[in-house]
């Protein structure tokens, strides 16, 4: 048997040691290089107290609580008529908003329904309003919270024999 280290013949038997991490045959003189893997040495498991921390969890807050309304039908037709009544160009708004004019053209293409940041960057410059207050009666499906049964909704009839 060779020596995983020198190469050298082992005369005798091979002692087994550990070199960064690898288990290794090696010789009398190569031994050094590393640590005996064949002798157990116990792990000390020291266990210190350690506090409990406690966690308050805040309240998730909804991402509807922030919305101020809902933007209007004809966002595009406004922002445009605003736009060109103060003489700007799409590149000219997109400049003063910091905006890619790209992204305005394709809002008013009607194409994009324009983000919250990017709907108050065009409220301020072009000094309009783009979102209307909805109140709980104007939203669609607002009798179901009321307790709505399927016998409410479904027609029911009865089989004539």
């Amino acid at each position: 048997m060779q020596c995983e280290i020198c190469g050298s013949d082992i005369k005798g038997n091979p002692i087994r040691v550990t070199v960064e991490g690898t288990v290794l045959d090696v010789c009398g003189k190569c031994a050094r290089y590393g640590t005996p893997s064949d002798k157990w040495t116990p792990v000390s498991r020291k266990l210190s107290p350690v506090e409990k921390t406690v966690f308050i969890r805040k309240p998730r807050k909804d991402a509807f609580d922030k919305l101020e309304g809902e933007i209007i039908p004809d966002y595009a037709q406004v922002i445009k008529k605003a736009r060109e009544s103060r003489g700007l160009t799409l590149e000219g708004l997109a400049l003063k908003i910091m905006e890619k004019s790209a992204l305005l053209r394709k809002i008013e293409r009607e194409e994009l329904v324009p983000e919250d940041a990017i709907r108050k960057k065009l409220e301020t410059e072009l000094n309009i309003k783009l979102t209307e207050k909805v109140s709980s009666q104007d939203q669609r499906g607002g009798g179901f919270i009321r307790g709505t049964t399927l016998g409410d909704v479904a027609i029911i009839r009865k089989k004539t024999k």
